[in-house]
């Protein structure tokens, strides 16, 4: 089966194609006093033309003109405006593509831009992989990495390359999630765990879909059986300080896929991610059925209390109206 594409071109065009916007123009595609006596030294309205707009794609978005790539008209219009040269210009530059490829090598040995590497694929991994535990949309974390890659002036690399970062960044950070959860369980607890997916004697649900359902109803007998619950997941021994060790995002994550994925599909994944799974789900349950039980209990109270005000409110009312009937 294809692996789903986490992104796509179009979801990533405002980081590889220039806005139009005149002000978004304005920022990016403005020249220094530097720029402007670097081009000068070119001859040729074209050749000017056309190493103002390297050096300026170079910049941003990041990434070399390709070959028979023609820049948005009002781009050009304004670089060209600021070297007194027409905008038609630039179809004689584009017919040279020799002369293109050696003005990249120039420019990128003058500015310090590199080609996409193995190494920078690793690198940037590494950097990836603490913001996606945080990060949950794709195109967003996608977004934080080009950003980095212009900061290191790495040219832009097909999407497919950024996808692969993102791709093992969420992978690693998920893989470390489920290390702190349940990496050091030991058999006896992994096992403990693997319980919560049984049946309840010769009950139809499962442990974990018994603690997933806990009575609402404000009753005395209702408390009785969340403490049940509460005693039972208290059992597992899940310390609460394995959630604080990572970012309280990455453990709401997995925590609200523990309350939503069914036992039968958790029975099928691999150890690792289920022990994890469940260990939040352990540890999200103490911490719900602890609220659960204090909540009912002040329910509770508060019926008896007004329950016991209605009752001293009609005793006085009775009182009052038998010293009523005396005095008349």
């Amino acid at each position: 089966m294809a692996r789903r594409h986490l992104l796509t071109r179009e979801m990533l065009a405002e980081h590889y194609d220039p806005s139009l916007d005149e002000r978004e123009i304005a920022r990016h595609f403005t020249l220094t006093r530097d720029d402007l006596e670097l081009i000068a030294s070119r001859r040729g309205d074209a050749t000017r033309l056309g190493y103002a707009m390297l050096i300026l794609y170079l910049r941003w978005p990041g990434r070399a003109l390709e070959a028979g790539e023609a820049p948005p008209m009002p781009i050009l219009a304004f670089v060209a405006r600021q070297l007194d040269v027409s905008p038609a210009s630039w179809r004689d530059y584009a017919r040279r593509d020799e002369t293109r490829r050696t003005h990249l090598a120039d420019l990128s040995r003058r500015f310090g831009h590199r080609v996409f590497s193995r190494a920078d694929f690793h690198a940037l991994v590494a950097f990836a992989m603490p913001i996606a535990q945080t990060t949950t949309q794709p195109s967003r974390l996608a977004g934080i990495v080009i950003d980095e890659m212009r900061r290191r002036r790495l040219l832009l690399p097909p999407v497919t390359v950024v996808e692969a970062i993102v791709r093992r960044a969420r992978q690693q950070a998920g893989d470390l999630v489920h290390d702190v959860l349940a990496g050091d369980l030991s058999k006896p607890e992994r096992a403990t765990l693997d319980a919560l997916l049984s049946r309840r004697d010769d009950k139809g649900a499962t442990w974990l879909s018994w603690l997933r359902n806990p009575p609402l109803s404000p009753a005395p007998r209702n408390v009785l059986r969340l403490i049940e619950r509460l005693d039972h997941v208290r059992a597992l021994g899940l310390a609460a300080s394995r959630a604080a060790t990572i970012p309280q995002t990455a453990f709401d994550r997995i925590a609200d896929e523990a309350a939503r994925i069914t036992p039968q599909h958790l029975a099928e994944l691999p150890d690792r991610r289920r022990h994890a799974i469940l260990a939040a789900a352990g540890i999200r349950l103490e911490e719900s059925l602890t609220d659960a039980v204090l909540t009912m209990m002040d329910k509770l109270l508060g019926s008896m209390m007004r329950r016991a005000e209605n009752r001293t409110k009609d005793k006085a009312i009775g009182t009052i109206r038998s010293l009523q009937a005396q005095l008349r």
